[in-house]
């Protein structure tokens, strides 16, 4: 069968369950808002069983001697071809955005302006006329759709910086030098404001590895507000320059100085992801103290709410460097992942006495993770249920019980990351699929095509096999649909607009049909699909990760990212891990042949079982 590609046909779309408010009390009094299942009641005993390590962290072994002697606050650094570029608040170029520039090939040393000089060179030497001079600050820059997007905060024309004027915004370069690493900025007003929270300042971008989508993450609160200060995030479009039409801002994270007393305001966030699950960096306390530090929150996904998992500062004042803070998280051209932060000298920390913040850089040590080399992004269970297979983000393949290994990508180097698996019926064979739609196939698996070679709007994230094994769909964020082998198409959502993205499917015992699921829970049915409810109009505590459907197809369960169970039809609730702490996010689910059990899986390979389904063991 010819590919089909992002064809919108009938949708059966609105069809989401909408309880009454009674409905919705009782729900909430009993299981649902402590994330568990739809049914009320207690579940009945189910083996579960896990071998996670200690809550992840970060060590780090920082120097006292500055890379960059200079001032250079609130940095952030890239790499371009082996060359590494710092852009920070310039306060010594009276608050212009500064470039600095690293040729050594490491960037713990060279450090020097652009230009060549000692003084440093701004990197925004004509911002736009929306803006106030000379208050340009705290840049965050990242490498989309072929050029370098820089965003930066400054107050508006005809208001003083920290007065809830500070606002966002953005300028662009195609390319980075050492020669010139000048930015444009062709604005006629402001991106972001957020005046009724007191401004929108340090602005960083991230992308989220596994949809491959832009994001910005910034705070709420310039220091003019007596408002609590708030991190926020939203999507950014496809250029990354601006947000995509549709959204709006979420707030993640909060100071919570009752429970972090060092936590007097938290600002500079920078996001990284590790191990499946996002780490939200910030700066808590005033930034002209000693008691200026860093910390850290785990966020499920980039609009989840984020939680200290480590109360204490991860870097305080050490030897002779006072204050460090303003960082970002930043990977060099090995992989390696860095912090790079500015501080004072010990004594001497504002600028009244000649202090500076300079830019120190140090590896980021990630501790407490699994076995794993990258996150588990998908699970499979034998024909029999007594045996699954794991998949991690780079094809690395882990079976346990009578689940047998015919090959893995775990040692190749990947396009793009493993975001998906299929098992053949007999069990001797499995598919991998990267987020780019390539297809891996070992064992008795066959190859019958791929999005590998073609431009897709949005990634890949899930696949699901024909009950003969003779073809598959693989699915994309935006719904789109593509198939492969005697896989028919049904329909899609690629062509219509959708409130969150897909994250998984699940196809009907029969192949006439499949059912799409988004991170809302909105469950989107095609063919011989039929829809028996969702959570697209319930307020979630997670957002969904997965589907698992039973094995007459008459119902099906969703699996939010702390292990929350949501069941419809004759999907039966046996449990679930809504309701405790996960060292990490649960990213995939799969149901016993039966139908009377199921095990989920984190992405740090921990392995958690309810009803009749085993355990046979984990990486984690």
């Amino acid at each position: 069968m010819p590919l089909r590609r992002r064809q919108s046909a009938t949708i059966k779309r609105g069809r989401r369950v909408t309880p009454s408010a009674a409905v919705v009390a009782v729900l909430c009094a009993t299981v649902l808002c402590a994330g568990a299942s739809l049914l009320v009641g207690p579940p009945p005993a189910g083996a579960v069983a896990t071998a996670h390590q200690s809550p992840a962290t970060f060590a780090f072994d920082p120097s006292s001697t500055p890379a960059y002697n200079g001032d250079a606050g609130d940095p952030d650094v890239v790499e371009s071809g082996g060359i590494y570029y710092a852009f920070s608040t310039g306060t010594a170029l009276g608050n212009h955005i500064q470039a600095l520039v690293d040729t050594s090939g490491t960037p713990t040393s060279g450090w020097q302006s652009y230009t060549g000089t000692s003084s440093g060179s701004t990197a925004l030497a004509n911002p736009p006329a929306w803006e106030q001079i000379d208050t340009q600050t705290s840049p965050g820059v990242f490498f989309y759709d072929n050029q370098w997007v820089m965003f930066y905060d400054a107050a508006q024309a005809g208001h003083a910086s920290d007065t809830g004027f500070d606002c966002l915004s953005v300028a662009t370069t195609a390319t980075l030098s050492p020669g010139d690493a000048n930015m444009t900025d062709d604005t006629t007003g402001p991106l972001l404001c957020q005046s009724n929270l007191g401004g929108a300042i340090d602005p960083s971008p991230f992308i989220d590895p596994v949809t491959n989508t832009p994001w910005l993450v910034w705070k709420s609160n310039d220091g003019g507000s007596t408002q609590p200060a708030g991190i926020w995030t939203e999507e950014l479009d496809s250029t990354g320059t601006g947000f995509l039409p549709g959204t709006s801002p979420t707030q993640i994270f909060y100071n919570d100085t009752a429970a972090y007393p060092w936590e007097t305001t938290v600002e500079d966030p920078s996001m990284a992801y590790l191990n499946g699950q996002f780490y939200l960096l910030f700066s808590g306390g005033v930034y002209t103290t000693a008691s200026y530090s860093e910390g850290f929150a785990t966020c499920a996904s980039p609009t989840s709410t984020c939680v200290q998992t480590d109360p204490d500062q991860i870097l305080s004042s050490y030897g002779t460097v006072a204050g460090p803070g303003g960082g970002s998280w930043f990977v060099d051209a090995a992989g390696q992942l860095w912090l790079a932060y500015g501080g004072w000298s010990s004594g001497c920390t504002n600028y009244s006495c000649g202090g500076a913040r300079r830019l120190f850089v140090t590896k980021a040590i990630f501790t407490g993770a699994s076995g794993l080399n990258e996150p588990a992004v998908g699970l499979t269970v034998t024909p029999d249920g007594a045996g699954y297979s794991l998949a991690a983000s780079d094809g690395g393949i882990f079976t346990y019980g009578d689940a047998h290994f015919f090959g893995s990508t775990g040692a190749l180097h990947l396009n793009a990351p493993i975001v998906g698996m299929a098992v053949t019926p007999d069990g001797n064979g499995y598919w991998l699929v990267a987020s780019d739609g390539g297809i891996f196939t070992f064992g008795d698996a066959h190859f019958f095509g791929s999005t590998g070679a073609i431009r897709l709007n949005r990634p890949i994230v899930g696949m699901a096999a024909t009950p003969d094994g003779n073809g598959y769909w693989l699915v994309a964020s935006d719904g789109g649909i593509f198939t492969f082998g005697d896989a028919r198409f049904f329909g899609s959502t690629g062509a219509i607009h959708l409130n969150r993205p897909i994250v998984g499917m699940a196809a009907t015992p029969d192949g006439g049909g499949y059912r799409l699921v988004a991170s809302d829970g909105g469950i989107f049915d095609f063919g011989d699909a039929q829809f028996l409810g969702s959570t697209g109009n319930m307020h979630l505590n997670r957002p969904i990760v997965g589907m698992a459907a039973t094995p007459d197809g008459g119902g099906y369960r969703l699996v939010a990212s702390d292990g929350g169970i949501f069941d419809f039809g004759d999907a039966k609730f046996l449990g679930s891990t809504g309701n405790i702490a996960l060292n990490a996010p649960i990213v995939a689910m799969a149901a016993t042949p039966d139908g009377n059990g199921y095990w989920l899986v984190a992405s740090d390979g921990g392995i958690f079982t309810f009803g009749d389904a085993s355990f046979f063991g984990s990486p984690a």
